[in-house]
């Protein structure tokens, strides 16, 4: 019945052109009853997707990528939170960005204005020197809220030196070996691969802002595009399966006595115990480590407050219940209309709860 309502929801938004793809994954550790899968990789590309189908993720990369390789370093006392970037980043050493710790990063309450970019920018050296002639802060460090795609930035940058590896040769170490994560990608995939030719298949998004239109392989986030997918803030290309192993690691590794739990974790229990408390916030929205906490997402009450979730400018979501072990996907290509698809994906997840919670 669930997986019913939740094929005639996605049709309804292909109806609508919210999007021309949208695929669904929500399960347990140990089983996924829904699964669906609907629409073409664009408007030209009447092939069907499926869970084998990547999607540019956005800002999901923030938890799934930059936020679990922060806290992997973290565990082997490479890093600590309170760490500061000028401690890592000598050009920040002596100035104002270089006092913020690692931690305000992570709850979005640096100060650091939610973007910035110019059309110029095409290197990793660009962005980050076109960033240090700029003045960011739109408030002083620690003064409320203020979700920043330059968090993530400099996150990233950070995360580089103390390793001196690149933000993708992290990601296949830290997340996407040990989730299994068998066809991601941190920035675009590579050509010509014939055993695979995932890149041929990535579902399209459209850039209206800056006029590249049709994205193919390409990642739409202008930041993330200029750095190669170094961005730290949006990058991760994934199929639905691949978020779902991810999300079923990551609960698997939630319980100590978890007869499911990968042989290497990804995080320890301790660490993901962390995960679901409210560091800051607003009055709507709950901010823990690298992860939106509690139900302020989620309307339906059968999520416990024991979850974590984010979305992507792309139309896409992941969110975790941690006390129950359960999870739900959604991965769309929702920026041909510029649509806003909060209210669709409040009735996604209701959809959801009333199948996983059976109450």
């Amino acid at each position: 019945m669930a997986t019913e309502r939740v094929q005639a929801l996605l049709e309804e938004g292909l109806e609508r052109e919210y999007y021309t793809a949208a695929v669904a994954v929500a399960g347990g550790v140990d089983e996924l009853p829904i699964t669906v899968a609907v629409g073409q990789p664009s408007p030209s590309d009447e092939r069907a997707v499926g869970l084998e189908t990547p999607f540019d993720c956005a800002s999901l990369t923030k938890p799934i990528v930059t936020t679990t390789i922060l806290f992997r370093l973290l565990e082997r006392g490479e890093v600590t939170l309170t760490d500061e970037l000028g401690d890592h980043l000598p050009a920040l050493e002596r100035h104002r960005r270089g006092e913020i710790p690692l931690w305000r990063l992570l709850t979005h309450t640096s100060g650091l204005q939610p973007y910035a970019f110019s059309p110029e920018w095409d290197s990793v050296d660009d962005v980050l020197a076109g960033l240090a002639d700029r003045q960011l802060f739109d408030r002083r460090l620690g003064d409320g809220f203020i979700y920043s795609c330059l968090n993530y930035v400099y996150l990233a940058a950070a995360l580089r030196h103390v390793t001196g590896t690149d933000l993708a040769t992290l990601a296949d170490e830290h997340v996407f070996g040990p989730a299994g994560m068998r066809d991601s990608s941190l920035g675009p995939y590579e050509t010509g691969d014939s055993e695979s030719e995932l890149e041929s298949t990535v579902v399209a998004t459209y850039d209206h802002e800056y006029g590249r239109g049709e994205c193919r392989n390409e990642i739409h986030d202008p930041i993330g595009n200029a750095m190669g997918g170094e961005s730290g803030n949006a990058g991760l290309f994934a199929t639905a399966r691949d978020v779902a192993q991810f999300a079923r690691t990551l609960l698997g590794d939630s319980d100590s006595d978890s007869a499911s739990a990968a042989p290497t974790r990804l995080l320890s229990p301790a660490t993901i115990d962390c995960l679901p408390v409210r560091r800051s916030g607003t009055e709507t929205a709950s901010q823990g480590y690298g992860w939106r906490v509690g139900t302020d997402h989620i309307p339906a009450p059968q999520w416990s407050e024991r979850t974590i979730g984010h979305t992507g400018f792309t139309g896409t979501s992941l969110w975790l219940d941690l006390e129950q072990e359960r999870f739900a996907c959604l991965l769309t290509n929702a920026v041909y209309e510029q649509v806003q698809l909060y209210r669709f994906r409040q009735r996604y997840h209701a959809i959801v709860a009333a199948s996983l919670f059976g109450r």
